[in-house]
């Protein structure tokens, strides 16, 4: 074929298919035009229909829960995960440093490092070494308790996984013996933390207490020491020794193989297994065998061993009572309160329980370093121990006749941080464990009106409810005649009465504390400063007495629950540093024998009342000791220079209690003298009513001897002005008060900026008038000159009159003591009378006499 041929022939077919494709599109147009119409689709049944709906609403909802649980899910993965991050960050700071068992003693030291005292190993309770611990125990222990003990890292995962499998199908059927996951090491830190509540908490953060104390390197013998140790063993008996001896009559040293499977098998539910009971002693038998046999299968006894014990017959005592440590302190008041304050302290900073933390003390080798500084001990010690007839004289004849001696308690802090210097907790030399009456909780004595400055004078003072110059007038009360409570004869008395049985009238705030009048006290608190006021300053220095709320008696001291010389002598640093509480601490710091820190404490502070309001009441207490109930406690040092001192006396009712507390800008103090009163409440006799002033000065001058004067504050704070005000209407002074028959009534005040009177109010308490000396009233007062007293017995005099005039409620009720000052305003004298009418006529016709009358009355300006 040649070329030209090729090529028409390719031409010739490109157009025939050309042709073709336009020839199919043509006849396709065609077949579209003649198309019959197509056939209405069948109609579906409502049935069909409605099914089809249906299915498509469940898969939507279907999707919508799947999207549901999927998004409860992560978020209950993540709330579940921030749960556990929480308890665990919420663990107890519980160490293997804090737990490690030393040999070496405790010591505690006061502020110049001298050695206060030695605390030795089974001074608290019976405790057992890891090498006096019997093999056969330690076996039996980890047979029936934790088999993998030693290989585990504190928790045993597999086993731990099991148990919940096993407890949630125990569950699920309703059975009530479930089994126990727990190693150890768990059980150790439960029974160290004394948490024995179900919770998902308690077991989290046990398991991560368990896993870090392994981590941290706690060795597998301080474990099995600490747990054998502290384990509950039924009743009141912790620990394997102590078990030992009321279980078995003997030292758990000497216990047999049955016996060690038989103490091990109480664990597990005491109250079920321990030998008070036949029946007891059956279910004992049987638990003991089962652990035998879980020895064997362990290999942790031959097939000798565990014959012979299966055949042995244990003998069982029962004495509850055997083996316990009988605690007596022969330590200090001060120690016995250090060791107090640092198990307290361990058991809530480390989450342990206060037995963990005292055998913590006991067998740590810890360092405690307190606040306690030798001079202030050595006074303390030297009058309560040798104060003998000078301090307490057993002169008392009702005290006598009930077999007691006089008692007292005195703590001296510094005011500046609250850590405690020195305390006494009864008269004598303290052998074994005594009643602290310096701390002890269960000292609940009447304050008297020592709590007057915490609950009536400083609060009113700083709410701006009183001032220093506010007037009470002191006059008889009855503020018990709608008390339904008491006798009627008894709520017809006068109450309340002042010390001095009597009433004195128009009285600044000032004076009624520094003079410590009762009435003032208890108006003041009624109807100025207010129970709730008062109560809730109360509290602020951790006195909180609610319960006394609306009862007038606490503004004297009349608490329902009393109060110990330590928490006065913390409640009154507010009055010698700057309006500050301070909390009692009496240690500083703690560390173990390695010096590593185990506690630190430092001082924590309240603000409680302002500068100016601590400056005022600071004013007001000096005054009570150098012109007041405190006068013979000023303080002095070896050069008889004085040192600033303040301070309040309180007397309970009857005089059962007596009180001194104030401070120097040193130290605060509070002491307390009376009687225990063991069967009945002893008075004090009148020889013996000034010994809490006597302790409390010749101890605080005893500490003083080698310091120098310093002020309680540098300078006047800011915002404290004074004026010169009239004793008798608060108000500014005219001239007048300081011609008052008593003597000048003027005095200067310390007020806070904005409470002082106006320049414009002016005493209108005092004025002028004119008497004649020869006509009295009914009460021997002068009355007014009339126009016929003689020159020579008419004479101006300086008076009161009472802002509101005084009624007696009841005819026998006395009038105050300011009384006499004051005169009837319209009584003219009676004595003077005009002449007869004859007489004057015969004078004018036979002599020169002429009437002169008396000079006008002159009236108040």
């Amino acid at each position: 074929m040649n070329l030209l041929s090729w090529i028409q022939r390719k031409a010739k077919g490109g157009s025939e298919k050309t042709e073709t494709k336009k020839l199919k599109r043509e006849k396709k147009k065609k077949e579209k035009k003649t198309k019959p119409p197509m056939a209405a689709p069948k109609k579906k049944s409502p049935v069909v229909a409605g099914l089809l709906i249906s299915l498509k609403v469940l898969w939507s909802a279907i999707k919508l829960v799947l999207l549901i649980v999927v998004l409860v899910g992560f978020i209950g993965g993540g709330l579940g995960a921030g749960l556990i991050y929480g308890y665990i960050e919420t663990t107890p700071e519980l160490s293997a440093s804090d737990l490690a068992i030393t040999k070496y003693n405790t010591f505690i030291y006061d502020t110049e490092g001298n050695i206060l005292a030695e605390l030795k190993q089974n001074e608290n309770r019976v405790w057992i070494d890891f090498a006096d611990i019997p093999k056969n125990l330690i076996n039996a222990y980890i047979a029936v308790e934790d088999k993998r003990f030693w290989e585990h890292k504190g928790v045993d995962f597999r086993r731990f996984l099991k148990s919940c499998y096993v407890s949630a199908i125990a569950l699920i059927k309703g059975e009530d013996e479930m089994p126990g996951g727990s190693t150890l090491t768990q059980q150790m830190v439960k029974n160290l933390t004394g948490n024995m509540k179900i919770t998902a908490k308690r077991k989290i953060q046990e398991i991560w207490q368990a896993l870090k104390l392994e981590r941290e390197g706690l060795s597998k013998e301080d474990i099995l020491t600490r747990y054998l140790n502290t384990i509950p063993m039924g009743s009141t008996i912790y620990g394997i020794e102590t078990a030992a001896q009321a279980y078995y009559g003997k030292d758990v040293r000497d216990l047999s193989l049955a016996e060690c499977a038989s103490l091990a098998g109480i664990t597990n539910w005491p109250s079920r297994y321990i030998p008070h009971s036949e029946e007891n002693i059956e279910n004992n038998i049987e638990r003991t065998h089962l652990i035998l046999g879980l020895m064997l299968e362990q290999e942790l006894i031959s097939q000798e061993e565990y014959e012979l014990a299966m055949q042995e017959e244990i003998q069982f005592t029962f004495n509850p009572g055997a083996g316990k440590v009988t605690k007596t302190s022969i330590q200090s008041y001060f120690v016995e309160e250090v060791i107090k304050q640092v198990k307290k302290d361990l058991s809530e900073q480390k989450g342990i329980s206060p037995q963990t933390a005292e055998d913590m003390i006991y067998n740590s080798g810890l360092k405690i370093y307190t606040t306690l500084e030798p001079k202030v001990q050595s006074a303390l010690d030297d009058v309560y121990i040798n104060g003998g007839e000078t301090y307490f004289p057993q002169i008392n004849e009702e005290a006598k006749l009930r077999n007691e001696i006089p008692q007292s308690a005195m703590v001296v802090l510094d005011p500046a941080t609250g850590a405690v210097r020195g305390l006494y907790g009864g008269y004598g030399k303290k052998e074994g464990s005594v009643f602290n009456r310096a701390t002890h909780e269960d000292m609940r004595r009447s304050p008297g009106s020592t709590i007057k400055p915490l609950l009536v004078y400083a609060p009113g003072i700083e709410t701006g409810r009183i001032t220093a110059a506010t007037i009470i007038d002191d006059v008889p009360q009855h503020m018990r005649l709608n008390d339904l409570s008491i006798p009627e004869k008894e709520r017809l008395q006068i109450y309340p009465r002042n010390v001095e049985r009597k009433n004195f009238g128009l009285t600044t705030v000032h004076t009624g504390l520094v003079e410590s009048r009762n009435v003032v006290a208890a108006l003041l608190l009624r109807d100025y400063t207010t129970f709730k006021v008062g109560l809730s300053y109360l509290e602020k220095v951790n006195l909180p007495r609610w319960e006394d709320e609306g009862k007038i008696s606490i503004s004297m001291g009349g608490l329902t629950k009393g109060v110990n010389p330590l928490q006065m002598a913390s409640a009154y640093t507010v009055f010698a540093y700057k309006g500050v509480y301070w909390e009692p601490y009496f240690y500083t710091l703690i560390e173990d024998y390695n010096d590593n820190v185990v506690l630190e404490k430092s001082p924590k502070s309240t603000k409680v009342y302002s500068e100016q309001t601590a400056f005022i009441m600071n004013n007001i207490l000096q005054d009570v000791v150098k012109k007041g109930t405190g006068v013979g406690n000023q303080v002095y040092n070896k050069k008889e220079e004085a040192i600033p001192t303040a301070g309040k006396t309180g007397t309970a009712d009857s005089s059962i209690d007596k009180w001194f507390c104030g401070a120097t800008p040193y130290y605060v103090a509070a002491t307390w003298y009376g009687y225990d009163n063991n069967q009945v409440p002893i008075s004090l006799t009148a020889a013996e009513t000034n010994n809490a002033k006597k302790i409390w000065h010749t101890v605080m001058t005893k500490i003083h001897e080698d310091l120098a004067p310093i002020p309680f504050f540098n300078s006047t704070p800011p915002k404290i002005v004074t004026r010169k005000i009239c004793l008798d209407s608060g108000k500014l002074a005219s001239t007048l008060c300081e011609h008052d028959p008593r003597g000048s009534r003027v005095v200067e005040e310390y007020f806070i900026d904005g409470t002082e009177p106006d320049y414009g109010e002016i005493c209108d308490v005092h004025y002028r008038a004119t008497v004649c000396t020869a006509s009295k009233d009914e009460f021997g007062r002068p009355v007014l000159a009339n126009e016929f007293c003689p020159e020579a017995e008419v004479k101006e005099q300086i008076f009161i009159r009472r802002p509101k005039e005084y009624k007696p409620a009841f005819p026998t009720d006395p009038y105050p003591e300011d009384w006499k000052y004051e005169i009837y305003e319209g009584e003219y004298c009676t004595v003077h009378n005009p002449p007869p009418i004859d007489d004057i006529r015969n004078a004018t016709d036979a002599s020169p006499f002429v009437l002169t009358p008396a000079p006008t009355p002159f009236w108040p300006y």
